[in-house]
């Protein structure tokens, strides 16, 4: 965890309009994922949104030692896919297949709406998984958008598709100097109980400038909830969000133990260290022939 980090994700449920309203700070968690991953500024400010997404879709976990993953392929977009995890727990691990886009990069001349068409394209192809032990349940989505796709649409998709539930999403990703300066995301369901007209009322207000304004600047769950009229909050929730992945050496050496004999008898040969990454959080580990020897 980062020392002194101040990421976190309320949720409050309101029952005079049946709706629940999560808040998340994850500018931490994301930095810490941008600066392992060596990443440029465009991926890194995509990743950075997933954080956020990652961290509004956890709310969903109901028992320790569940996960909820969200994978991305995107056909028309240079980053390619990525694929984001966040533990009921809320600690989050994840990567964007590319890392580095040199061309949106550095670029000068369009403006950052259209770095981040050219980056996702109009199309993703979207799986959620939520995984408990060796069991798992997988929804399978498309989204498209005429312009440019979303984290937040992508999201909201899942609870309309997969969920049967209206959930309005915003993350608010920034960057400064070519690297993430912060990380809001918020999220507001109506449920079945919720009164049509109040979800109309709600959605009208939830993608106004008020409320973006509100989020970019970290305004907290009780004054976004009145700007939406949500009403009186109950059954209120913090936690804390943090990096964490469980990669090891130990997990390094039991992969490497699965390969063919041949295969580790060649990387033997060769007679040099291998470094090895993980590619969820970009942490290496150096494995030298002797301990591949040993496997043998």
């Amino acid at each position: 965890m980062v020392p002194g980090s101040l990421d976190r994700v309320i949720c409050a449920f309101f029952p005079d309009t049946h709706t629940r309203l999560t808040i998340a700070n994850v500018t931490d968690t994301a930095r810490t994922l941008e600066r392992n991953h060596l990443c440029g500024p465009t991926a890194g400010l995509i990743q950075a949104e997933l954080v956020g997404g990652a961290t509004l879709l956890g709310t969903q976990l109901e028992r320790p030692g569940q996960a909820i993953s969200l994978r991305l392929n995107l056909p028309e977009g240079a980053i390619g896919g990525a694929s984001i995890e966040c533990t009921a727990a809320f600690t989050i691990r994840g990567y964007t297949r590319q890392k580095v886009l040199a061309d949106l990069d550095d670029a000068t001349e369009i403006t950052d709406e259209e770095v981040f068409q050219k980056a996702l394209g109009t199309t993703a192809q979207c799986g959620v998984v939520i995984s408990e032990g060796t069991s798992a349940t997988n929804a399978l989505f498309n989204v498209t958008s005429k312009h440019c796709i979303s984290i937040a649409d992508v999201i909201e998709e899942y609870f309309h598709s997969s969920l049967q539930r209206t959930a309005l999403v915003q993350i608010s990703g920034a960057s400064e100097k070519g690297y993430v300066s912060c990380v809001h995301a918020m999220m507001c369901e109506c449920f079945p109980e919720t009164d049509s007209a109040v979800c109309e009322r709600i959605e009208e207000r939830f993608d106004t400038e008020e409320i973006a304004r509100l989020l970019n600047n970290g305004a907290d769950l009780q004054t976004i909830a009145a700007a939406l009229g949500l009403g009186e909050a109950t059954d209120l929730h913090e936690h804390p969000v943090r990096f964490a992945c469980p990669c090891s050496s130990e997990r390094v050496m039991t992969m490497l133990s699965s390969l063919p004999k041949p295969d580790l008898e060649a990387m033997i040969a060769e007679g040099k260290t291998h470094d090895i990454f993980c590619h969820m959080c970009g942490k290496g580990f150096s494995v030298t022939p002797e301990q591949l020897k040993m496997l043998l």
